[in-house]
């Protein structure tokens, strides 16, 4: 082991730290993205306000005690927690997506009534008692799972916007890739078909 790791000392001395050395967070609280984004705003300032300008597009009529009461408890652990430019950045993502008709859907994101006014996602969660805590968590150091599924056909172009607005050095591609077996196939159709 000492040959090994020669060139890192503290490694070689205790292997069990191994892991440590490689432990990574997707998000940091110097994240950042473009200025434009947030015009000449903070990035807190400019959820917010995209917050309220969605939800009067989503009710035209009236924003419910209820809804609004929702909206500012989010908006306030977003807050507490800097999880606004992660926020803004998957609504940039999914508003130009639907720009070009793309079709896109965030489906983790359906506890939030922050992603369901800004367009990200399509489910209404106060209307079916989702329970954001599920989403997005003080116990939990860790930032929301908003995982975004974009027309195969056109994930290209999604991609390339990404690339271009933020720069390639700050995109990553994710999948889940399942293998089937035949009985477990049968099954997970069986349970989606009913």
């Amino acid at each position: 082991m000492a040959r090994l790791f020669r060139d890192v000392r503290r490694l070689s001395r205790k292997p069990c730290g191994l892991p440590d050395a490689f432990r990574f967070h997707l998000i940091s609280s110097n994240t950042s993205i473009p200025m434009n984004q947030c015009r000449g705003k903070t990035a807190q300032r400019h959820l917010e306000d995209l917050t309220w300008a969605g939800a009067h597009q989503r009710f035209p009529v009236r924003i419910s005690p209820k809804t609004k009461k929702v909206l500012h408890k989010e908006l306030r652990l977003i807050r507490k927690l800097k999880y606004a430019h992660y926020f803004l950045t998957v609504h940039d993502i999914v508003r130009y997506a639907r720009s070009q008709d793309i079709l896109c859907q965030a489906g983790s994101a359906a506890n939030s009534a922050v992603c369901y006014v800004l367009g990200v996602t399509s489910v209404d969660p106060t209307k079916v008692d989702l329970l954001f805590e599920r989403f997005i968590s003080r116990e939990r150091l860790e930032p929301p799972d908003i995982d975004v599924d974009f027309e195969h056909s056109r994930r290209e172009e999604v991609m390339q916007y990404v690339y271009r607005r933020y720069g390639r050095h700050r995109a990553a591609i994710i999948a889940t890739v399942i293998h089937y077996r035949p009985r477990s196939a049968i099954r997970d159709v069986g349970k989606r078909w009913g």
